[in-house]
């Protein structure tokens, strides 16, 4: 009986995984061929509200989309309106999936600039060293509110048109946030003399000339110019002194600038510099002179991507402008966002 046994089962367990193979082989011939979907769509800004888009899509051969927005926000609807709350860079995200799960995706990048949404004017009025402050917004403002800095403590308003009177010859610093209808909110800070804004002439040169630079285009000396605080320029143990040169088509009286951190590593951060001035491109003359005692990100509470403001006490008119640096704040690599000039 054992011998008659042992063949049967044998025979009855091939067939078994026969009749198991076959069905995962019909199985597999019954999916049918994969669908590839295309994700793709057009951004369209609206004229009346500069953190409102509309996205059109454009996408084919899909089953569904998804929608990010960059700022944690999904939606799945096949075209849909979306409105920032702050300014940024955003990248919006489009995933589109066909019936068969395979996927797509298309990214596009938003940036809303501050002074792009909102201007800020500022006008004599008449009287010796006073000013009216006014705001164009590209959206409907729900509520505004001006600080000014100029007296301790600082002074607020709500109007649209504060008026402010100043000391001659003085410089002074002011901020306005902005609240739209639809929640978005503009912050802007600037500064302001009894003649008027203190206008950033940073991008206004002729040329713009590194000591050194770096080779990579998303970390050079362009970045520090750029406007932008979420880009930087990186250099690996630069020679020293470090110098950043910019000419202008006619001399420029430069009362303040600005430098800004980067994102990361606090002690690549310039610790000793100058800010000089010439009209020749030989003899320089030394306009302001800093030694940090602490690293941008201590000064700033722990928080990286600031802008620190630095004022000429005797400003000159010079055809050319330098920072020079000469120590860093503990490494031998340095790093910045940003520099700015105003007038």
């Amino acid at each position: 009986m054992k011998r008659f046994f042992r063949p049967l089962a044998l025979l009855l367990l091939a067939g078994a995984l026969f009749s198991c193979e076959k069905d995962r082989l019909l199985s597999i011939e019954d999916e049918g061929p994969v669908v590839n979907p295309l994700a793709n769509f057009e951004v369209t800004k609206d004229p009346d509200d500069g953190f409102s888009y509309s996205f059109k899509n454009l996408s084919s051969n899909y089953e569904r989309l998804e929608w990010r927005f960059g700022d944690d926000t999904l939606s799945t609807l096949a075209s849909p309106n979306h409105v920032y709350l702050t300014t940024g860079k955003f990248q919006v995200d489009l995933k589109a999936f066909s019936s068969t799960g395979a996927a797509t995706r298309k990214l596009v990048d938003i940036n809303i600039v501050a002074d792009s949404v909102g201007k800020v004017t500022v006008v004599k009025t008449g009287v010796l060293n006073q000013v009216k402050f006014g705001i164009t917004v590209k959206a409907k403002i729900k509520t505004i509110t001006w600080t000014f800095s100029d007296v301790t403590p600082n002074v607020q308003s709500s109007s649209m048109e504060p008026v402010r009177t100043y000391n001659a010859g003085s410089f002074n610093s002011f901020s306005v946030r902005v609240v739209t209808e639809n929640g978005s909110v503009i912050n802007l800070s600037k500064f302001v003399t009894p003649e008027g804004i203190a206008a950033n002439i940073t991008q206004n040169y002729t040329s713009f000339t590194p000591s050194t630079n770096n080779s990579n285009t998303n970390e050079n000396a362009a970045k520090l110019v750029d406007n932008n605080l979420e880009t930087k320029i990186f250099l690996g143990g630069p020679p020293l002194p470090l110098t950043f040169k910019f000419q202008y088509a006619s001399a420029q009286t430069v009362k303040i600038y600005a430098i800004g951190s980067a994102n990361d590593s606090e002690t690549r951060d310039p610790k000793i510099w100058t800010m000089e001035g010439s009209n020749d491109d030989n003899i320089w003359t030394v306009l302001d002179s800093r030694t940090q005692t602490s690293t941008f990100y201590a000064q700033a509470g722990n928080q990286f991507k600031k802008l620190f403001y630095f004022t000429i006490a005797e400003p000159k008119p010079f055809v050319f402008y330098r920072w020079r640096i000469t120590s860093m704040s503990g490494s031998s690599n340095f790093q910045a966002s940003e520099i700015r000039l105003f007038r």
